[in-house]
């Protein structure tokens, strides 16, 4: 795995100093190799420079031949993170179509993909990646991301120039960013704890979104989808459930096979859930030689599933190792957060992600993870939920807000949760958003200064175009899209590339996540069963007695954690007085919002944690702490 940047922007620019800086920032991307390289072009009669930034973790082909930016012999060059597991397929077409290959590695493979087939090669490609392509000869720039957003990519096009990288802070390192913070992206964070769709915490900065393809050409940036989760409808058809398990073994253990091409050692995380002992049991079967696991313990026994993947690394077999967190060592990781994520990000359990990373990159390079079984399978108790609500969406909205108004009269309990989501929501896609965020709509609209109506955010979005009659269904295309790719996947990329491991994520083969989407609802969810594929399959693998068991998570309590630090931080960093310095949100209802949240013990931490991590990701990001 490895980290990318570029600048392309008029010759009077200092692109080259400014890329050498950025490539810079990506070193714990690519720890075992870096480069730069710079062109020049003329566009009607303007010079103009495009430049190339490149460090690498190296996986495939260790030599010197797979050196980035690696360039064609007509001019065309590519900076390239992630893997394309199908590469022996296309080296193998293109060498048909007359291509000699000069190394093993699959950034060669994409590089001539595009020479031959153009833009539209990214649909050839199986695996997770994102890239930079230089077309010399077209005087065309290509910024593609892959289809579920594994990989990320950022880009910022202004005053004539366009910068992009995998991290936004390689694009912070241009000498012309400006730091400013989104509004929008703000209240983006504010009600979800991460920023999803194309905006990024700073203004005028984007992603490139799964799936798409950015061209740059004499100046315009045109972008088009190439694959979306919603293009792929549920399925009525014949197919029975058992059926579906074996379609679906054959599929995930395609997958998974193709994520064990390393030429570096290569492990798995098991935390003894039923996602990731699918994948490692598959893994057992198709892997040639030993298997090496890893696991994460916690002190707190409620939280605490490594027992479980003990027992399920030896059923399996597997050269297993495991790590017991403590407060100390949990603490001194989450002190480091603003650093590791480059936007403000409040999921508690990147915290565990990160030492598991730290543990693994000790022994392996590579690493499969169970990642997306939940959003693809229907696993989160909050569908059954959403689907208890929705009937109650027919009450007319003021009777609705007057029956919230008893709710904070009423213990911290679902029945408040429930009639504040049902006070706020104005459609069903609004409600199903709510189970993602902490605060209610009013206070959190307040708190950001919004005075004119809601647009509908990315989830909504999604979930409104959704090809899917069960609100079930809807939500988890609109989870796919948004939770999936901005929370889940940013934790674990930067968590693994914060210390050089590549983790590889087999459930999100498009493949696989093509076939999830288009199985009923009623092969998903047998009554109170979730995720009934996916555990049918771990269950052939592991006893049942180790799987049928209460969801954990992977958290930690952030109130234990700190103790009478948390109320520390709180009065440092969200304070009126420092609220009002910085203007970013309103300070009265700030204060009041936490005055509500100490009273809810722990069911008002997650707003306060979302808060406390936004104004650590700001002093350390804005203001210089």
């Amino acid at each position: 795995m490895c980290g990318l940047c570029g600048v392309l922007a008029p010759e009077r620019s200092a692109a080259t100093r400014d890329v050498a800086s950025m490539t810079r920032t990506l070193a714990h991307r690519g720890p075992d190799d870096t480069g730069t390289w710079t062109g020049e072009f003329s566009v009607e009669g303007d010079r103009w420079q495009i430049a190339l930034g490149h460090t690498r973790l190296s996986i495939l082909d260790l030599s010197e031949l797979g050196h980035q930016p690696m360039l064609a012999d007509d001019g065309v060059a590519i900076a390239y993170n992630g893997e394309v597991y199908n590469h022996r397929e296309l080296r193998a077409a293109l060498e048909r179509e007359g291509i000699v290959f000069r190394s093993d590695c699959d950034t060669e493979v994409v590089l001539h993909a595009y020479r031959v087939w153009g833009v539209d090669a990214v649909e050839r490609f199986i695996g997770m990646f994102a890239f930079a392509i230089w077309d010399a000869p077209r005087q065309r720039l290509v910024l593609a991301r892959d289809r579920l957003g594994i990989k990320p990519l950022f880009y910022r096009h202004r005053d004539g120039v366009l910068s992009f990288a995998s991290e936004l802070g390689a694009l912070r390192a241009h000498s012309a960013f400006v730091s400013e913070v989104s509004p929008d992206a703000l209240e983006t964070y504010l009600r979800f704890g991460w920023i999803t769709g194309p905006q990024s915490i700073w203004a005028d900065t984007f992603r490139v979104l799964p799936g798409e393809v950015c061209v740059w050409e004499r100046g315009r940036l045109t972008k088009r989808a190439y694959w979306r989760v919603t293009d792929h409808p549920p399925q009525d058809g014949p197919l029975d459930f058992d059926a579906a398990v074996d379609t679906l073994d054959q599929k995930l253990g395609d997958a998974v096979e193709d994520r064990l091409i390393s030429d570096v050692p290569l492990g798995a995380f098991l935390s003894g859930g039923v996602d990731s002992s699918a994948v490692v049991g598959l893994m057992a079967e198709r892997a040639q030689g030993g298997v090496r696991t890893f696991s994460i313990g916690f002190e707190q026994d409620e939280f605490d599933e490594a027992p479980y993947a003990r027992e399920i690394a030896a059923h399996l077999g597997t050269e297993h190792t495991e790590l017991y967190v403590g407060r100390k060592q949990a603490r001194d990781v989450l002190l480091e957060l603003p650093t590791l994520y480059d936007e403000p990000f409040a999921d508690p359990s990147a915290i565990p992600t990160v030492l598991l990373s730290r543990m693994t990159r000790e022994h392996v390079t590579v690493a499969l993870s169970g990642d997306g079984g939940d959003e693809i399978f229907g696993g989160y108790n909050r569908y059954a939920k959403l689907a208890r609500l929705l009937p109650l969406l027919r009450i007319p909205r003021p009777l609705r807000r007057g029956l919230a108004a008893l709710a904070p009269r009423q213990p911290a309990s679902s029945l408040r949760s429930g009639l504040l989501k049902l006070r706020d929501a104005r459609d069903a896609g609004e409600l199903a958003e709510s189970f993602l965020s902490a605060f209610d709509e009013e206070s959190l609209r307040a708190a950001c200064g919004r005075t004119r109506d809601r647009e509908p955010s990315e989830f909504c979005r999604v979930y409104g175009r959704a090809p899917a009659t069960s609100a079930l269904r809807k939500a988890m295309y609109a989870e796919a899209a948004t939770y999936m790719t901005d929370d889940v996947l940013v934790k674990v990329d930067r968590a693994s590339m914060s210390t050089g491991l590549e983790a590889r994520v087999p459930i999100l083969d498009h493949r696989v996540v093509e076939f999830a989407f288009g199985l009923p609802v009623r092969h998903l969810v047998r009554g109170s069963e979730t995720k009934a594929p996916l555990r049918a399959l771990a269950c052939r693998r592991v006893p049942r007695r180790l799987l049928d068991r209460p969801k954990h998570g992977f958290s930690l309590p952030i109130r234990d954690l700190l103790g009478k630090e948390l109320e520390h931080w709180t009065e440092r960093y969200l304070s009126h007085d420092r609220l009002a310095e910085e203007g970013l949100l309103d300070p009265e209802v700030v204060c009041a919002t936490l005055e509500r949240a100490r009273g809810r013990g722990r069911a008002g931490e997650s707003e306060l944690w979302r808060l406390l991590c936004l104004q650590r990701w700001l002093a350390r990001n804005c203001f210089g702490e």
